[in-house]
């Protein structure tokens, strides 16, 4: 790719409203001042230590100090503080700028949402619109900076408009359910008496106040009022909808590409006008009104951009169609064909690690867990125009191949997911929209997650395969010689005497007999009696062409088939070869005794009806006649 400036995002999941404004302006920033962004997520953000959050936070150690010129840490998005720490380390020691946003550092500078004097107007309009007095405050975990944040906001209103605040107006919750549920059960016990209002930290929270205070039989707004923050999708489709804030997440986003651009290149850079501003979105809940047409819109909009493909993708059976493909080609054409339950995907390559499978390797433990292979493929390059499936290298410490600019012109912003199974590392995805908008949907992460586990299905279901495949061909090989053994000639051979007697070719048998074995194992060992018994298997596998089989078929007898071009001569002429092999192993093997065999030989058509075992007979008896006359030379 074109070297541009590059920023590294680093989140759990931008699936959800508020994570996805913040994505806005950080893709609008960084394309007005010429960045590309690389965002690193995960489909799972959990803290379990487990094998899956290993294959997923593998994909954050694709992330090189040379590569990129800064880093925006989404640390409060993160459930892990093991992960945090690791980046706490990692980041303060490489020496490149950070910004980090919901979370405090202090190797970096830190970002929160400007939410105090939205939360401020939230609560003068529950003052002066609806006359309230009493308002309660649910706020987040006690010094949390965006929990006092928009409790500063909260106190300043009630003081601004001399309301007392008495001790117990103020609840520290978790961003959760539990603590509204358990405050809306001391409402309905009556332990707590019920306020005029109350505006909570964030739309989970009201929305969970709301529902237990209807269930408990209130009425909302008629016997008290709520508000949340965050604006999110569900909070306005609630029912009753909810009065909620959109915060300032989409200038936070811009501010921090700003502080980096300051870092990286020394110039001043301001948020771009044209960035939507925190406001206040008035519903149900607060009194004013079913806000009806604007839930509809929001509604609309929400089924437009994520709702109608959440559902393609629900009814897609997508894992079960990649499941049902038994290579890797068959498997990448079909994941071709559920693109289309992605909303605004305007790029996306699958990109391998080389020997991504490792079928060849015996033991099935060593495999790629952490980072990726040095040379990656991509496999499947799709745009809007076309589909590419051609296998283009590029090193993993380039992250977007160089080739990237082929497909995608100017600024972009690729999201890139691990492609893995527990913590085995296949590779990872690359994805660019052309709206970021889009991204907000879980549809591309699961359908990243189903090419996972569709690719671990492939590699066992092939691994099977070879393994059977080698279980096979053992059962149908001497393990001494290496060359066939009874059951592989009777299954190789049936088909060269089916075309021989089909076809009307010639049918051609040489049946070998080593000479004195049972001499050589009682004067000089089994070993050599071993050693023997190869020697006679490799002077007839030396003459054996593409078109014939060579097998050992007892002890010390073997058999040469083919079908074919042969002739009377045929005969004499491959008895010519393994004699003269013998010989010649025989001059330079300095062995006390000479390994020798008898030959007979069939050449002919067979009868059409006739059995293939009574052709290896007449070579055989052939084989016999010649066995008496090289014991009677030896005897004489």
């Amino acid at each position: 790719m074109k070297k541009r400036k590059t920023i590294a995002v680093i989140a759990a999941d931008v699936f959800n409203s508020y994570m996805n404004r913040i994505f806005i302006g950080i893709s609008e920033q960084c394309r007005s001042l010429g960045y590309d962004v690389l965002t690193f997520l995960m489909a799972f953000n959990l803290d379990s230590g487990g094998l899956i959050q290993q294959g997923e936070e593998n994909i954050f150690s694709l992330i090189k100090a040379d590569v990129i010129d800064g880093v925006i840490l989404l640390a409060g998005n993160l459930a892990s503080q093991n992960l945090v720490d690791k980046f706490v380390k990692v980041f303060s020691h490489w020496g490149i700028p950070v910004v980090a946003l919901d979370h405090d550092f202090d190797f970096c500078d830190s970002l929160y949402a400007e939410d105090t004097e939205l939360f401020e107007q939230m609560t003068d309009h529950f003052i002066e619109a609806h006359g309230c007095k009493k308002i309660m405050c649910l706020t987040g975990p006690e010094g949390s900076p965006p929990a006092m944040s928009r409790l500063e906001g909260y106190k300043r209103s009630m003081k601004k408009h001399g309301l007392e605040i008495a001790e117990d107006d103020i609840i520290y919750g978790d961003f959760w359910k539990i603590v509204s549920q358990r405050l809306a059960k001391q409402f309905i016990t009556g332990e707590r008496p019920i306020p005029d209002a109350v505006v909570c930290a964030n739309d989970d929270m009201a929305r969970s106040l709301c529902n237990s205070m209807v269930k408990g039989g209130y009425r909302i707004p008629e016997d008290f009022r709520i508000s949340g923050y965050d604006g999110s999708n569900k909070a306005v489709l609630e029912i009753p909808s909810i009065s909620t804030l959109c915060p300032e997440n989409i200038r936070m986003g811009a501010r921090a590409v700003c502080i980096l651009h300051k870092k990286i290149t020394g110039e001043d850079a301001e948020p771009l006008e044209t960035l939507e501003r925190g406001r206040l979105i008035l519903a149900r809940s607060c009194g004013c009104g079913s806000n009806t047409l604007y839930s509809v819109n929001v509604g609309e909009a929400f089924s437009n951009r994520i709702k109608r493909y959440d559902d393609y993708y629900t009814k897609s059976c997508m894992l079960d169609g990649l499941m049902e493909e038994e290579n890797l080609d068959s498997l990448l054409r079909r994941l071709n064909g559920y693109i289309y339950t992605i909303k605004g995907l305007d790029t996306y390559m699958l990109c391998l690690c080389r020997n991504w499978d490792n079928v060849e390797n015996e033991k099935d433990d060593d495999y790629i867990r952490e980072g990726y292979a040095d040379i990656m493929e991509a496999k499947m390059i799709y745009t809007r125009r076309q589909t590419e499936f051609i296998g283009r290298d590029f090193r993993s410490a380039d992250i977007i191949p160089d080739f990237m600019d082929e497909y995608c012109e100017g600024p972009s912003v690729f999201f890139l997911l691990p492609l893995h199974y527990m913590d085995r590392c296949f590779g990872y995805s690359i994805f660019r929209f052309d709206d970021i908008r889009n991204a907000e949907s879980k549809v591309f992460a699961e359908w990243n997650r189903n090419i996972g586990l569709a690719l671990e299905y492939l590699r066992v279901r092939t691994k099977l395969t070879s393994i059977n495949q080698r279980i096979f061909m053992n059962s149908i090989r001497d393990t001494l010689t290496g060359i066939y053994n009874r059951k592989g000639l009777k299954r190789m051979a049936e088909g060269l005497f089916r075309k021989a007697c089909e076809e009307g070719e010639i049918f051609f048998v040489i049946i070998a007999d080593l000479d004195r074995l049972k001499m050589i194992n009682d004067n000089y060992g089994h070993i050599e009696g071993d050693n023997a018994i190869i020697v006679v298997a490799n002077a007839l596998q030396s003459c054996c062409g593409m078109n014939e089989v060579c097998a050992r078929i007892g002890g010390d007898e073997y058999a040469l088939i083919g079908c074919g071009d042969y002739s009377e001569e045929s005969a004499e002429k491959y008895f010519g070869y393994i004699r003269s092999y013998l010989k010649r192993y025989n001059k330079a093997s300095g062995k006390p005794y000479k390994v020798e065999a008898s030959l007979g030989a069939f050449c002919g058509v067979p009868e059409k009806g006739s059995n293939i075992d009574g052709y290896i007979s007449k070579a055989d008896a052939k084989m016999y006649e010649d066995k008496q006359k090289r014991r009677k030379l030896r005897e004489d």
